[in-house]
């Protein structure tokens, strides 16, 4: 059988490269195309851009009538379901008599409203067997009611609702994720970072993450990783392919287990001898008590880890503690932050503004904090509520929002909330001066200068001819050179 996922990104253009980066990769999609393809059905990606809908819609007609798929699976995240719903429903109205789908995380989060979309099957929870299971039905000519993680959608509009199976204990059964059908959406690159998952869940109850409400999702163990074994022939397989110069192992933090950490920094150092040290790693990492060990951190420096990224969201431990359920110290994050470096690591730090029950005065603190750790690379984002969060749901409850909050595609550059202490203007101008705030006084005066009106223009082109000259490559190459040298720390990274 023939199935096409369809996933959807910012932007407007329509070539090869329009994801720009590996790291763009949905896991998601990737795994259920390579677990079809194993079990003989054929696979095709298109991806869309949410710039330029009529555009999207001619491309999803030629995909249809090039490639005739029997299924049609969608996926999206909260910012981009807007513009799938309406992708999906010109795709029914002019190609009808092909099964509709669509999964991820908003999807499993909020089945009862998107069900109610132009979709036949909506998926919750992990997507590999249940639409396995659906395509080999349709494929034999079998009626697919009755599948576990699987809502259906009558032509008459009834809903069949299924329990969901429990979660994949065991990682290393599914085939590696399917890389080639995001090829002719990649351009080349031999710097890109390619993403390798090395497992899934995570056992913390952060407010603002969708984690702690997946993991109600379904039964069984939420949070898996796979063998070391099983990593290190997917990493083989990608650098031979390649071959790739750097890796980045996805987990919520790669020391959830610490001997499965020194089993993995093993095998990753004994890898890298048999190619001569030729590819780096980064992770992401959860500071707590027990793994800020310098023993770790030698383990990762022994197998090539060049980068790690940290979590401070905040610089205030109460809005870490009681609003973000975040609990560990600012010395124990300065702290991790300095073994890292003393181990050849770089240090990406991740920031939050305009968190419910945060101030100003907290948001000086999370400059403050910075400016001690003086990170490699920044990574700031503005509060966004997602439907399904723990602090969704605090917004709803305090009136900071309304019923709903509109989908944007600048979701988490722009505020939403207006918040008590903290004004959706004050917001936004803590955005603009973060990195100037934590770097200021490395630069020379005029580098100040330069960084303070970079930081006054806006983030979107307004003008017609502005966003037309924002899509010339060598205009967008200048834009981009020049927030780096004006927002990179001397003698470091780049900033994110």
């Amino acid at each position: 059988m023939k199935i096409m996922f369809v996933d959807s990104a910012d932007g407007s253009q329509f070539s090869s490269g329009l994801l720009g980066s590996w790291a763009k990769m949905q896991f998601g999609v990737s795994y259920i195309s390579s677990m079809l393809k194993a079990h003989g059905h054929e696979t095709k990606l298109l991806v869309l851009s949410s710039g330029n809908l009529k555009k999207s819609a001619r491309l999803i007609g030629s995909y249809m009538e090039e490639f005739g798929p029997g299924v049609v699976c969608f996926t999206a995240v909260f910012s981009q379901y807007s513009f799938v719903e309406k992708a999906a429903a010109l795709a029914r109205r002019d190609w009808p008599g092909r099964y509709y789908a669509i999964g991820g995380v908003h999807a499993t989060l909020n089945p009862e409203d998107v069900i109610r979309g132009p979709f036949d099957v909506l998926c919750v929870g992990e997507g590999e067997y249940p639409i396995l299971e659906l395509c080999t039905r349709l494929d034999a000519g079998h009626e697919p009611g009755g599948i576990a993680n699987l809502w259906l959608k009558s032509p008459g509009g009834e809903i069949s609702r299924t329990e969901a199976r429990d979660f994949i204990r065991d990682l290393d059964r599914l085939p590696f994720p399917d890389r080639e059908m995001w090829r002719p959406w990649i351009k080349d690159d031999p710097n890109d970072e390619t993403v390798v998952l090395v497992g899934r869940g995570c056992p913390f109850d952060c407010t603002y993450c969708s984690n702690h409400a997946i993991r109600r999702v379904a039964g069984g163990r939420y949070v898996r990783m796979r063998s070391p074994e099983n990593i290190i022939r997917e990493i083989s397989s990608v650098y031979h392919s390649g071959p790739q110069r750097r890796i980045f192992l996805e987990a919520e933090s790669i020391a959830l287990e610490k001997q499965w950490t020194f089993d993995l920094c093993g095998k990753l150092a004994a890898f890298n001898r048999s190619i001569g040290n030729a590819v780096s790693y980064g992770c992401n990492f959860r500071v707590s008590r027990q793994s800020v060990d310098d023993d770790l951190f030698a383990a990762f420096e022994a197998a090539n880890f060049k980068s790690i990224n940290i979590g401070l969201e905040s610089g205030s431990e109460r809005v870490r503690r009681e609003v973000l359920k975040r609990n560990y110290t600012n010395d124990e994050f300065l702290g991790a932050a300095a073994m890292a470096r003393r181990h050849g690591m770089m240090v990406n730090v991740y920031n939050l503004i305009g968190i419910p029950g945060e101030s100003e005065i907290d948001h000086m603190e999370t400059v403050r904090i910075n400016r001690l750790c003086q990170p490699d690379n920044l990574c700031t984002s503005i509060f966004f509520p997602y439907p399904g969060t723990e602090l969704y749901r605090t917004c709803l409850r305090e009136g900071l929002i309304k019923d709903s909050v509109s989908t944007t595609t600048r979701e988490r550059r722009t505020a939403v909330l207006d918040l008590p202490g903290f004004s959706g203007g004050r917001i936004r101008r803590a955005y603009r001066l973060f990195e100037r705030r934590v770097y200021k006084g490395r630069f020379p005066w005029w580098k100040d200068f330069l960084r303070a009106l970079y930081g006054r223009m806006p983030s979107r082109p307004r003008s017609a001819l502005s966003r037309a000259m924002g899509r010339v490559p060598g205009v967008r190459v200048l834009r981009e050179t020049l927030k780096r040298k004006l927002f990179a720390p001397e003698g470091k990274g780049k900033t994110a």
